[in-house]
């Protein structure tokens, strides 16, 4: 069963300058990228809508967000079972939009990137996309377009599904022990926590973890089931 530990501290970071909003998700924005400002406020927006589900009491929330990246982080409570749990909440797409986004990225010819050194990247990855959407005749517009983006980037030049954990600076540790299993962190305020993430089958988690070492320049395989690496 393949095991994945990340461990990693992070440098505080000052915050960065406020910027103008130029646009909060209208039709016809298509053609341009969101600010970072932008992202910061629909994920604040994000965090704000949040309903936990049944059973469970929000004990405090808060925005995660970065270049392309929109999330909130949600510390739910089950009294029944006194349990707190770490709740990652994202754009939710349809069934539609989810099968436009897995056509798209089996369409896509892209390798894993640093996600710190995107540059141009971003850019040709776009017009890739926008060529895709184009070619099965697939109008996003608005809000939609940037709930697609934001997947498919996610999946791409990204750390999958647990890019909103990465980007969150209250985290300093991520364990996931295979596949059917939730994802745990260490939460600088509440300890260990079980995640609401999973990796629903093996293959998805094998491709993550050979996605992840490319990121990091490394290795992995059945030969070499095991490397030791820093996350860029």
């Amino acid at each position: 069963m393949p095991t994945l530990r990340l461990s990693f501290r992070r440098k505080e970071k000052e915050p960065p300058k406020r910027t103008a909003v130029f646009e909060i998700i209208k039709k016809g924005s298509r053609e341009e990228f969101l600010g970072e400002e932008t992202y910061r406020t629909l994920s604040k927006r994000l965090s704000q809508e949040f309903e936990p589900p049944e059973g469970w009491i929000e004990v405090e929330s808060y925005p995660v967000h970065g270049r392309f990246v929109i999330s909130s982080i949600h510390i739910l409570y089950n009294e029944e079972n006194n349990e707190f749990i770490y709740h990652v909440n994202e754009p939710m797409l349809s069934d539609e939009e989810t099968e436009i986004v897995r056509k798209i990225i089996s369409r896509l010819e892209y390798y894993a990137a640093n996600p710190k050194e995107i540059g141009d990247k971003v850019g040709t990855l776009k017009k890739k996309i926008d060529s895709i959407l184009e070619a099965y005749r697939v109008k996003l517009e608005g809000s939609d377009y940037f709930r697609v983006l934001y997947h498919i980037f996610k999946q791409t030049l990204l750390y999958g599904k647990i890019t909103p954990i990465m980007y969150d600076p209250m985290i300093e540790d991520i364990s996931c022990n295979g596949y059917g299993k939730h994802i745990y962190v260490f939460h600088r305020k509440y300890t260990n926590l079980r995640t609401n993430i999973i990796f629903e089958d093996p293959d998805e988690l094998d491709s993550f973890v050979v996605n992840l070492a490319q990121k990091c320049g490394k290795h992995i395989s059945v030969a070499e089931p095991m490397v030791d690496a820093t996350m860029p």
